[in-house]
């Protein structure tokens, strides 16, 4: 009887997946590109995309462990197999509320690097100690270090929303990273991974010889799973998958596609699978957001409030190579952040303007990222739950205007009623977010040759067409609304259309009026 597949799923260790005859997809040819064509590597991929597991696997190879490679492409390109030691640091397990918990963790990765490899020091400053080590294994073993940093980015991540704390660890990581460029004629091999780039400026400046890699085509496909890795791999847990779930292996290739596929990477290349979630979907036999439940963005969900950022910018938009690398900057633009952690993605290249076009990278992210918003932003007075989405998504299926709004008006009194700092951008993302959870045809800030209409929403048989004020009146909206034509591209449909003029209050913090005038 052939054996049922076994997914790593939650496994992050080479040694094991290998040893244990876990489904593993080789990566070995780039990896031993990398580690022959570059000395200094800083890669960022968004979390749960295997970096974990690359950065085992060099800890496996450098340490000389050619069994484990046997029947993957590196076994037949590698003849030396040379013995290193491998200085390992995961920053990834603390919560970072203190400076002393980032030191502490480094302390502990030291003292068991310090045991593996018979090394000790008087000094009791990290940086020191680190390279107290470096020079020490050197001497000992007669062979280059190599360093592997997971997670480079966690402490920074865990306090955005603390400006002071954040420059403490800022700091603290700038003199322990620059330690590796201090004993360069030490080390064979360098690595760092995280979800984000802060800026050689900030945290490199001590460490301003990394290559970073992280939008070059050749390795797009370093971390996660490509087009053509996917269905070469993949023939034997698709048609499982098939005949547990019941539906037909066509309809199971476009399924895993359109969840979890269309990360890419760089200008060129293959669209890139989500690992985490195609594992766990295989291993359960069932399509869910697996990603998104592995770990909600709440510091996402922070700096758009705090930094009043409006949602309605988040698509199509366009950035440099220069600004995808730097998020010190949130304040004024969080599409950087949100594309190096992975909720955008790219979706196309401009060679003349050389600027990358980002989007939503599949089904899975688009439903979890504004699921999650719409949990924050109408979070209910009372434990109440007035977002009700069939009932919000009948009435724009049966053309019933006008208990869409005041099921709207109910829908914002009962919500929480802490403060904003931009109440009116406040508005229009709750107003995105209720367009976004229809999963209808929504189009917000429409273009025409008179003006810009706020939101349409359209279906089969109606047309809505939307213009909010702020503080000002509903007569006002609607006159825009005539005044600009905005109906004009839908004169000669057979939809009806309906104009909807409405008025929010910041000080009431709700609607107070709307006219509706069927056209």
């Amino acid at each position: 009887m052939e054996e049922t597949l076994k997914y790593p799923v939650g496994i992050q260790t080479f040694t094991e997946i290998i040893e244990e005859k876990y489904f593993y997809v080789d990566k070995t040819q780039l990896i031993y590109d990398l580690i022959h064509e570059s000395k200094y590597v800083f890669l960022s991929r968004p979390r749960r995309f295997g970096k974990s597991l690359l950065m085992s696997t060099l800890e496996a190879y450098f340490r000389g462990k050619k069994e484990l490679f046997s029947g993957l492409a590196i076994s037949k390109l590698e003849t030396d197999w040379e013995v290193y030691p491998v200085f390992r640091f995961d920053l990834s397990p603390a919560n970072y509320d203190h400076p002393q918990r980032l030191i502490n963790l480094i302390k502990r990765s030291l003292n068991r690097i310090g045991r593996v490899y018979g090394l000790s020091s008087e000094y009791d400053d990290i940086s020191d100690i680190f390279i107290d080590f470096i020079e020490q294994a050197f001497d000992k073993y007669g062979k280059k270090v190599v360093v592997l940093i997971d997670e480079y980015d966690k402490p920074l991540l865990d306090c955005l929303h603390n400006p002071s704390l954040h420059d403490e660890l800022k700091n603290e990581l700038r003199s322990f990273y620059s330690c590796i460029k201090a004993c360069d004629e030490y080390i064979r091999f360098a690595m760092l991974t995280g979800v984000s780039k802060f800026g050689k400026v900030s945290i490199f400046s001590g460490l301003n010889n990394l290559k970073d890699i992280s939008l070059l085509p050749k390795y797009n496909a370093l971390c996660g799973i490509s087009e053509s890795e996917f269905h070469r791999d993949f023939l034997k847990s698709i048609d499982e998958f098939s005949e547990v779930s019941g539906i037909s292996t066509h309809d199971a290739w476009n399924s895993f596609k359109e969840m979890y596929d269309g990360y890419h990477f760089a200008a060129k290349g293959e669209y890139i699978y989500n690992p985490f979630s195609i594992l766990n979907a295989f291993d359960q036999n069932e399509f869910k957001s697996f990603w998104y439940e592995s770990g909600s963005p709440s510091y996402l969900v922070r700096l758009i409030e705090s930094n009043s950022y409006n949602l309605d910018r988040l698509e199509g938009q366009h950035r440099t190579e220069e600004q995808l690398g730097n998020i010190t900057d949130m304040q004024y633009d969080l599409v950087p952040l949100l594309f190096q952690s992975g909720y955008l993605t790219i979706k196309g290249y401009d060679s003349e303007t050389r600027e990358y076009k980002l989007g939503f990278p599949n089904r899975e992210v688009y439903e979890s990222f504004w699921t999650s918003l719409k949990n924050h932003f109408f979070r209910a007075v009372g434990g109440g739950n007035a977002f009700d989405l069939r009932l919000f998504y009948q009435d724009i299926i049966d053309g019933n205007p006008e208990e869409f709004m005041r099921r709207l008006k109910a829908l914002f009194a009962d919500t929480s009623s802490e403060p904003e700092r931009n109440k009116e951008i406040h508005f229009q993302n709750m107003m995105a977010i209720v367009a976004k959870m229809l999963g209808l045809k929504v189009i917000t800030e429409v273009h025409s040759a008179a003006g810009r209409c706020d939101m349409q929403i359209l279906t089969d048989r109606f047309v809505y067409i939307f213009e909010f004020k702020i503080n000002g009146s509903a007569e006002e909206a609607l006159q825009q609304i005539i005044e600009r034509d905005y109906a004009a591209p839908f004169a000669a449909g057979s939809q009806t259309v309906f104009l909807i003029a409405t008025n929010f209050s910041t000080k009431q913090r709700n609607l107070t009026e709307w006219i509706i005038q069927k056209v």
